[in-house]
């Protein structure tokens, strides 16, 4: 008579305290991976400051910057340390040009004069709004010494075709050097824009023209101040 095989003995559990321990211990893994996936996605949380900031498009000097509702290039710029503003009128018969005012206005800093190109790929928009930003984000709205009928800046940039406006900013000479030229389209807001005042700045698009191809063309800017620049307006 053959014995029978004698039976496997069936596997032993680990102890009840063996098991919590694995347990812990998957438990620990699992919250350091979700720790750590948190602090990485944190990472790309943007701030109240990113939230509020304009859409930015930026170019080189000279380079067209692009926006959904415009694109400008810078075209021309100098610098002055003062500006003559002079008013005229043409004779309709004749064609004749005459000066009817003549106005001259200095500044112990320096006159950046800046000629932007700028045209829209559908409607018609202003590009009124203008600052000098700095290396360091200083900002510097355009100069209100001088009236918008010299610079032309309230003039539409429409389809079709590329159109020049003036912007005129009175800054330190310590300013120049790595600035940008900045121009937004305006808000749409309405009245909303009265209510909470910069709340939607982040859905206006702006484009920011570097002034200078770099330092050395900077310094030439600041080498070449012209003793006095000339505006026109046309009455």
């Amino acid at each position: 008579m053959t014995a029978a095989p004698p039976t496997a003995a069936p596997p032993t559990a680990p102890p009840t305290g063996g098991r919590r321990l694995l347990r812990y211990l998957g438990n620990g893994v699992v919250a350091l991976a979700v720790g750590a996936a948190a602090v990485y996605a944190h990472t790309f949380v943007m701030n109240k400051d990113d939230l509020d900031a304009p859409l930015t498009s930026q170019a080189a000097a000279g380079a067209v910057a692009s926006t959904g509702r415009f694109s400008a290039r810078l075209d021309k710029v100098v610098a002055a340390s003062s500006l003559r503003l002079l008013t005229t009128s043409t004779d309709p018969d004749g064609g004749h040009v005459e000066v009817k005012k003549s106005a001259r206005v200095g500044t112990p800093d320096v006159f950046v004069v800046a000629t932007v190109g700028a045209t829209s790929p559908d409607e018609p928009t202003r590009l009124e709004n203008a600052w000098l930003r700095t290396a360091d984000g200083i900002e510097y709205a355009a100069t209100d010494r001088v009236d918008p009928a010299f610079t032309l800046s309230r003039r539409p940039v429409q389809h079709g075709w590329w159109v020049d406006v003036v912007f005129v900013f009175e800054v330190p000479r310590e300013a120049v050097p790595g600035a940008s030229i900045v121009v937004s389209a305006p808000s749409s807001n309405g009245i909303y824009d009265q209510i909470y005042p910069n709340r939607y700045n982040q859905l206006l698009p702006e484009a920011a023209l570097a002034l200078s191809a770099d330092d050395t063309a900077a310094r030439h800017l600041l080498d070449d101040v012209k003793p006095s620049w000339q505006l026109v307006a046309e009455e």
